[in-house]
């Protein structure tokens, strides 16, 4: 294995591969002047303007893993899925969901734009996933296949609606064990799965590595999220970008709720260890190493 890149390498590859997914994204997005005008403005203000490009970030990097052989087809996978998370971020602050005034550290969708355009530019943008994904340079049509059946899989009913709902139906219920991994594993875990996974699926179409590699996304997807509950128990709004206290007011069944704090973010470091160690075993060089425990260090 290659040796392991520096601190200094993965900072320069990370705001390099952060601008090169959002320029892309810039340019697959409809103009702002193309009408309808205010609907496309919504879409690019709610996908362009913030963000960490976690899920772009492992779909490139787990393709890079495996030889980097479709770079263009990884690039345009990766704003597929911001978009596609976008969509998911505008429908969650809605007022009749999560409904969250900030997003990114600046006013939500909805807030800006008014509910039912919302709506509508969170119903593009999933659309516009899809189609960027499907028509992305791959000249491997069965890599491709599986790509756009994992995004598919990962957006439906039984993982990102799927547990969105259920995060809905469980508001002021008792927290439980099995509640909350439900919960968790399908709202947020399963596109950071298919984020890793859709990278790999691309160098390697239907692999047993890329059913592997599901399984360690998980793992980090699970970590985020219980990370992510932590920061709205102890976090700064301006460094978080978003209002906070909002899940113990609404009686949210939350991985704190169920666990306490300290065991939250035991379990959020077991999860990211285990990840690492396992992502280093498919060859990565430590930028997915290091990715992943940014993600850790937000709760700390």
């Amino acid at each position: 294995m290659s040796e392991t890149v520096s601190v200094e390498e993965f900072e320069k590859t990370l705001r390099k591969d952060r601008e090169r997914i959002t320029g892309r994204m810039a340019a697959i997005l409809p103009p702002p002047e193309e009408p309808p005008e205010t609907l496309h403005q919504a879409m690019r203000y709610s996908s362009l303007e913030g963000g960490k490009r976690l899920r772009g970030l492992l779909c490139l990097w787990s393709h890079r893993m495996f030889g980097d052989p479709h770079p263009s087809a990884s690039l345009d996978a990766a704003c597929a899925l911001e978009f596609l998370h976008a969509y998911t971020l505008i429908h969650d602050d809605l007022p009749s969901l999560d409904n969250d005034d900030t997003r990114r550290g600046k006013p939500s969708c909805h807030i800006k734009f008014g509910v039912a355009l919302s709506i509508l530019a969170g119903d593009a943008l999933q659309a516009l996933a899809f189609e960027t994904l499907s028509a992305c340079p791959c000249p491997e049509p069965v890599n491709l296949i599986t790509s756009v059946n994992i995004l598919a899989a990962a957006a439906g009913s039984k993982m990102l609606v799927g547990g969105q709902a259920a995060d809905l139906e469980g508001e002021g219920k008792t927290p439980r064990e099995e509640t909350v991994q439900f919960i968790h594993s399908r709202k947020t875990a399963e596109l950071i799965s298919a984020s890793l996974a859709i990278g790999a699926a691309l160098a390697l179409g239907d692999s047993p590595s890329v059913s592997r590699l599901q399984d360690v996304g998980r793992d980090v997807g699970l970590a985020f999220q219980i990370v992510d509950d932590l920061l709205d128990e102890e976090g700064e709004e301006i460094t978080v970008g978003k209002s906070l206290r909002k899940d113990l007011k609404r009686g949210k069944i939350t991985w704190p709720a169920c666990y306490g704090v300290k065991k939250s973010r035991e379990n959020a470091g077991f999860l990211i260890g285990k990840s690492a160690a396992r992502i280093r075993d498919f060859g990565d060089r430590g930028l997915l190493d290091r990715l992943f425990h940014l993600i850790l260090d937000r709760a700390s």
